[in-house]
């Protein structure tokens, strides 16, 4: 019984510590830990037995006070159990598209997950999975560069929950203005990463581009508690305008028949209905929400698609496009064609 008790107790110890230092785990943590567990032991016997257990693992302990246990970062890691081909492959797909708002602790010791999930892989049928797979974005313009210095910093203040400061930079200022906020989340959107916080001075949450931030540093206060009936997806929505929630419309477009099969394919709003379907041009009805991205969606069919209704979109979209029209009425002045410079001679 006394060799069950041990074994059980050495098996536990193992699976508490972390793969990288900054989940160290000290003898008291690991001795609570345990009796909540049921197993009830002395903090002496934890460090026998880690002593023992790292005669066999790659387990280390640092130099700080109280002492820290981990597993090595620099050597092959041991799985109980052995991770399987599904989760290595969701592992490192998620990090190639994810990474933006993978939490630090996480990415301090990627190496270690990513050789993992590369031999897992090796040894199953989905080990060219990755090269017969790709994520492809509909923005034309690339995101903006965020240093790893300004992530690093928002993702902590949003793990340890503490209060950020930073000067931020308003689009076309030049001056920045100094900010100090409670983080409640981050939202991508196209490559592009914003935080919502909390501003205590205004007394309201508001929304940060984070490539606009310099000057990122974590306070001690702690971070204001994000309220219950907080969405950060509703937020985000109405202040990055993908849609204005509660302004619903009833859109009719006609379509030419190229991209009336578009339509078919991926309707544009719910109850998505075919009014009537010529030799030319496909009529559509479908309850939509009216946003900037529905009038940006409109004008890049161009002469493919006309509006129909309602009188207010037809109306906004008769404005903008009678401006743009004049852009590109205006002939640009002649000029001479380019004498080319008679070529010297050279021997």
């Amino acid at each position: 019984m006394r060799e069950e008790i041990q074994f059980f107790r050495r098996f536990q110890i193992l699976q508490q510590l972390s793969g990288s230092r900054h989940g160290r785990r000290s003898v008291g943590q690991l001795q609570r830990v345990l009796s909540q567990q049921g197993i009830e032991t002395t903090r002496r016997t934890i460090e026998r037995d880690l002593h023992w257990l790292s005669r066999f693992f790659p387990l280390i302990s640092d130099e700080s006070r109280p002492q820290g246990w981990f597993w090595q970062t620099d050597r092959e890691s041991i799985q109980i159990p052995r991770m399987d081909s599904l989760t290595a492959l969701a592992l490192l797909m998620a990090h190639e598209t994810l990474r933006p708002i993978f939490p630090p602790a996480l990415l301090e010791n990627w190496q270690r997950y990513q050789r993992d999930a590369e031999r897992a892989l090796a040894e199953s049928s989905l080990r060219d999975w990755r090269h017969r797979v790709t994520v492809l974005s509909s923005s034309v313009q690339s995101p903006p560069k965020l240093s790893d210095w300004t992530l690093s910093q928002i993702l902590e203040a949003l793990e340890s929950r503490c209060r950020l400061a930073f000067t931020y930079h308003a689009q076309g200022q030049v001056d920045g203005k100094e900010h100090r906020v409670s983080p409640w989340g981050v939202v991508l959107q196209e490559g592009t990463l914003y935080l919502v916080a909390y501003h205590h001075e205004r007394e309201t949450p508001l929304l940060y581009a984070c490539h606009r931030m310099s000057k990122v540093r974590l306070q001690k206060a702690s971070a204001q508690e994000i309220p219950m009936d907080f969405s950060l997806q509703t937020f985000a929505q109405t202040n990055l305008r993908f849609a204005e929630p509660g302004s619903r419309i009833t859109l009719r477009v006609k379509a030419s028949r190229e991209i009336a099969h578009l339509l078919e394919e991926r309707p544009i709003g719910a109850h998505q209905t075919i009014e009537s379907r010529g030799r030319t041009w496909v009529t559509f009805r479908a309850e939509v929400e009216d946003s900037d991205a529905l009038r940006w969606w409109i004008l890049s069919f161009g002469t493919g698609l006309k509006v129909l209704g309602p009188p207010g979109l037809v109306k906004s979209l008769r404005e903008t496009t009678a401006v743009m029209a004049q852009y590109y009425a205006r002939r640009p002045r002649e000029t001479r064609p380019d004498i080319a410079a008679p070529k010297a001679n050279i021997p």
